[in-house]
C-alpha cells in the first residue's frame, strides 16, 4: 500500500509540474510576409462589370458549355486524383491530432499450470515409488493502462497545426486545379467553335474563287481571258482548298482535347454548338488588387504552406526539449473467474517519466535548421505567387481591352475587303480592271475573314483568362472536407 501511495504522490507531482510548464511555447504566431500591392490596375476596361461569381462560365450564355463544365467536374481524372490526395492528407491530419489525446490499452489473460505426482526411489528394493498428489492451479488477470504525453513545449500541437495547414493547402490546390479545368474546358470549347467558323468562312471564300475560275474558263473559250489568268486562279483555288484540311484537323484536335478533359474517350465525341456568334461576352470588373489575396486559391495555398512550415519549425525546435509521459495502470488478478471483482485482487499504480535528449550528433539542430530554411523558402514563394497573380490579372485586363479594339478593326477590315472584292469582281466582268486585282481582293478577303475569327477567339480567351486570374469568382472559403475513406 505504501508503494502505491508513493506512486500516486509522484503522479500528482508530475501533474503539478505539467500545469506549470503547459503554457510554454517555442514558436511565434504565423504572420504572412508583407507584399507590396498597387492601389489600382494600370489597365482600365470599358463599361461597368461585376465581380465573377462561382459559376462564371454561365455568363457566356451557352447551355452546352454549362453541361460540359459540370461533366468535367464529375469525370476528370486529375480532379478525382486531387480528391484522393485530400483524403490522404485528411487521414494524416487525424493521425497527427491523435498525439494530443490519451492512449488506452486493455489486456487480459488466463493461465493454467499442472504439477505431476512426486516420485522417489526405494533404497531397499531400488524401485521408484510415487507419493503425494498432482496439483492444478489457474490464474486470471485483466489490465487497463492509460498513457498521456504532456505537450510541454508544444511539439505535438505544432505537428497537428502543420498537418491541418497542409490539409488546407491541399484543399486550395484542388480548388486551383478545378479553376484551371473549368478554364481549359471553356477555352477548348471556344477553339472548336472558332475552327468551325474559320472552316465555314474559308469554304465561302473558296466558293467565290471557284465561281471566278468557272468564269475565266468560259472567257478563255471565248477568247476574252488568257491561259495565264486561268492558271493563276486555279492556283488560288488550290491554295484555298489546301487550307481546309488544316482547319478540319484543328477542329478534330480541339474536340479530342475537350473529350479528354471531360474524362471521355475522344472517339465519337462532338458538340452541337457551331459558332462563336452563338455566345455572349459578359462584362467583368477586376476589383482591387488586394482582393486577389483572398480571391485566388493559389495564394491561399501558398499561405497555408507557409503556416505549415512555420508549425514544422516549432515542432523541430520543441523536439530538442524534454518530454513528459504520464501512465496509470489498474487491473485485477485472481485464481478464479468468480473472484475477479474481489477488492483483494485489485492492483493499480501510476508513474511519470521525463526524457530529454542529451546528445544526438547534431541531428535535432539540423532538423530545426532545415525546417527554418523551408519556411524562408516558402516566404519567398508566397511573395512570388503574389507578383504572378498581379501580372496575370494585369495581362488579362490588357488582353480584354486590346482584344476589343483588335476585333473592331478586324471586322472593319473584313467589311472593306468584302466590298472591295464585290467592286473588283464587277469591274473585271465588265473588263475595266485587270485580273490581278481580283486575285489580290480574294486573298485579302480570305485573310480578313480568318483574322476576324482569330480576333473574336482572342476576346473569348481573354475573358476566360481574366476570370482565371481573378480566382474564378471563388470567395476564399475553405472547401468542405470530403468524407474520409472507410474500409468496406
Amino acid at each position: 500500500m505504501t508503494t502505491t501511495r508513493t506512486a500516486t504522490a509522484r503522479f500528482a507531482a508530475a501533474a503539478a509540474l505539467t500545469l506549470l510548464l503547459a503554457g510554454c511555447s517555442l514558436g511565434p504566431l504565423h504572420q504572412p510576409p508583407k507584399a507590396e500591392l498597387p492601389a489600382a490596375w494600370d489597365t482600365e476596361t470599358e463599361g461597368v462589370g461585376q465581380w465573377p461569381d462561382a459559376a462564371w462560365w454561365r455568363g457566356f450564355g451557352n447551355a452546352e458549355l454549362d453541361g460540359l463544365i459540370n461533366e468535367a467536374e464529375a469525370g476528370n481524372s486529375d480532379l478525382a486524383a486531387a480528391l484522393a490526395r485530400i483524403q490522404q492528407v485528411e487521414a494524416q491530419t487525424r493521425a497527427a491530432g491523435a498525439a494530443l489525446l490519451p492512449t488506452v490499452d486493455l489486456s487480459g489473460g488466463a493461465s493454467r499450470s499442472w504439477t505431476p505426482h512426486a516420485t522417489a526411489r526405494s533404497t531397499a528394493t531400488g524401485r521408484s515409488i510415487s507419493g503425494g498428489a498432482s496439483s492444478m492451479s489457474s490464474s486470471y488477470q485483466g489490465t487497463l493502462q492509460v498513457g498521456y504525453e504532456i505537450d510541454l513545449f508544444g511539439r505535438n500541437a505544432a505537428t497537428a497545426d502543420a498537418a491541418r495547414a497542409q490539409l488546407e493547402a491541399t484543399l486550395y490546390d484542388r480548388e486551383s486545379l478545378a479553376l484551371t479545368l473549368r478554364s481549359e474546358v471553356a477555352a477548348t470549347f471556344f477553339q472548336v467553335l472558332a475552327a468551325r467558323d474559320r472552316l465555314r468562312l474559308a469554304t465561302q471564300t473558296l466558293g467565290v474563287a471557284e465561281d471566278v475560275l468557272r468564269l475565266l474558263e468560259r472567257q478563255v473559250q471565248l477568247g476574252a481571258a488568257s491561259d495565264l489568268e486561268v492558271a493563276q486562279q486555279r492556283s488560288a483555288v488550290a491554295s484555298q482548298r489546301a487550307a481546309l484540311p488544316a482547319l478540319q484537323q484543328a477542329e478534330r484536335q480541339s474536340l479530342d482535347a475537350l473529350a479528354v478533359l471531360l474524362g471521355r474517350p475522344p472517339q465519337g465525341f462532338t458538340v452541337r454548338s457551331q459558332s462563336l456568334a452563338d455566345l455572349t461576352l459578359p462584362p467583368v470588373t477586376a476589383g482591387l488588387p488586394s482582393q486577389l489575396l483572398t480571391r485566388r486559391p493559389d495564394l491561399r495555398q501558398a499561405d497555408a504552406n507557409l503556416r505549415a512550415a512555420a508549425a514544422d519549425t516549432v515542432a523541430a525546435r520543441a523536439a530538442r526539449f524534454p518530454s513528459l509521459v504520464l501512465t496509470a495502470r489498474g487491473g485485477v488478478q485472481s485464481a478464479s473467474l468468480t473472484d475477479m471483482l474481489n477488492p483483494a485482487g485489485l492492483l493499480y499504480n501510476a508513474a511519470g517519466s521525463l526524457a530529454a535528449p542529451l546528445f544526438e550528433g547534431g541531428r535535432l539542430e539540423a532538423q530545426e535548421d532545415a525546417a527554418a530554411a523551408r519556411a524562408r523558402e516558402l516566404e519567398e514563394a508566397y511573395r512570388s505567387a503574389v507578383l504572378i497573380a498581379l501580372r496575370d490579372t494585369e495581362d488579362a485586363l490588357s488582353a480584354v481591352a486590346n482584344g476589343q479594339t483588335q476585333q473592331r478593326y478586324a471586322q472593319e477590315a473584313q467589311e472593306q475587303a468584302g466590298e472591295a472584292l464585290r467592286i473588283v469582281d464587277t469591274r473585271f466582268r465588265t473588263g475595266t480592271v485587270p485580273f490581278l486585282n481580283v486575285l489580290d481582293a480574294q486573298r485579302t478577303l480570305f485573310q480578313s475573314n480568318d483574322a476576324v475569327v482569330q480576333a473574336t477567339l482572342a476576346r473569348f480567351n481573354a475573358a476566360v483568362g481574366l476570370y482565371k486570374a481573378l480566382g474564378g469568382g471563388w470567395d476564399g472559403a475553405v472547401v468542405p472536407l470530403p468524407p474520409p475513406l472507410r474500409e468496406k
